[in-house]
């Protein structure tokens, strides 16, 4: 009877550490506890519908919770902050045709600004294009040349990239691209590859984003996923490179931080109809997401 109450007092102290270690590693923001408690949202599980032609669209990624920083003011697994970061941001907004209303946010901030990209920092990115298909050279550039200019955002082609890719994509990566935040990264893939794109998924993006603390949130990295075998069969169409345009620009809107709305007439909608490119909603929506405040301190 003793030993049995002894080893019941050992397992009730190990139990009682492990709740009390839990408890504080939160209250600090330990990296590695809130890691644990990550959970994607926004546009996030795959449940598209069919548009006029039976294709299916919608977004399977989203965006991601920050971590907090460590003893020494600088997060675990995080490059050093402000690279590039400059004073002002790098470009303007292209004014939209007219005013709308019809948009909303992956995330939004305490203060209700939406979480975006640093304006005051060039977003690099890289692509996958071992799968491309035929007639698909260049629909990336110029749906990122579109995007820039909405938002004012400046794009760097870092190239080239092997990296395939993954539901958890470490935004930090300094083995593969040095000491800063992962490029964004561009992949035409299959569904074997990503499985998100299975059914007629046709292709998924989204960005990850940090914080310190309660502060504010801001994307430092992204992906985005296309179904390479379903757009070759667009492409044979005779509109096939606009509706692969179109469904580009939807992916990329999502990386930027916009949100599926109700609306049919805008780009975002989650089924891709006519593929028109961005709608004055569209528009509105990137050209505030331009405008999030720098980030010398990621």
């Amino acid at each position: 009877m003793a030993a049995a109450r002894f080893v019941r007092n050992l397992v009730l102290i190990a139990v009682i550490g492990c709740v009390a270690f839990l408890a504080a590693g939160l209250a600090y923001g330990d990296p590695r506890l809130v890691g644990l408690l990550e959970f994607r949202i926004g546009g996030g599980d795959p449940a598209g519908g069919a548009d006029g032609s039976g294709q299916a669209e919608k977004t399977g990624q989203a965006a991601q919770p920050g971590v907090q920083p460590g003893a020494a003011g600088r997060a675990v697994d995080s490059p050093p902050p402000g690279l590039e970061e400059s004073d002002s941001p790098l470009g303007t907004p292209e004014p939209p045709p007219e005013r709308s209303d019809s948009y909303k946010f992956l995330a939004v901030n305490a203060d209700g600004t939406p979480v975006g990209y640093s304006p005051c920092r060039p977003l690099h990115y890289v692509v996958n294009a071992d799968l491309a298909p035929e007639g698909a050279a260049g629909l990336v550039h110029e749906a990122i040349e579109t995007v820039s200019r909405a938002t004012g955002i400046r794009f760097i082609n870092d190239g080239a990239t092997d990296e395939q890719p993954s539901e958890q994509r470490a935004p930090y990566q300094p083995g593969a691209y040095g000491e800063r935040w992962a490029p964004l990264l561009i992949a035409w893939t299959n569904p074997d590859v990503a499985p998100k794109l299975k059914g007629q998924i046709i292709g998924t993006g989204g960005s990850t984003h940090y914080s310190y603390g309660d502060g504010p949130k801001t994307f430092v990295t992204g992906s985005l996923e296309l179904d390479a075998p379903q757009i070759a069969e667009e492409l044979d169409r005779p509109d096939g490179a606009s509706y692969a345009t179109a469904v580009i620009l939807h992916e990329l809107g999502h990386v930027m931080g916009l949100e599926h709305v109700d609306d049919p007439v805008q780009l975002m909608y989650p089924e891709i109809g006519a593929p028109d490119g961005l709608a004055s909603g569209d528009l509105n929506g990137l050209q505030e997401l331009g405008t999030a405040h720098c980030r010398k301190d990621l």
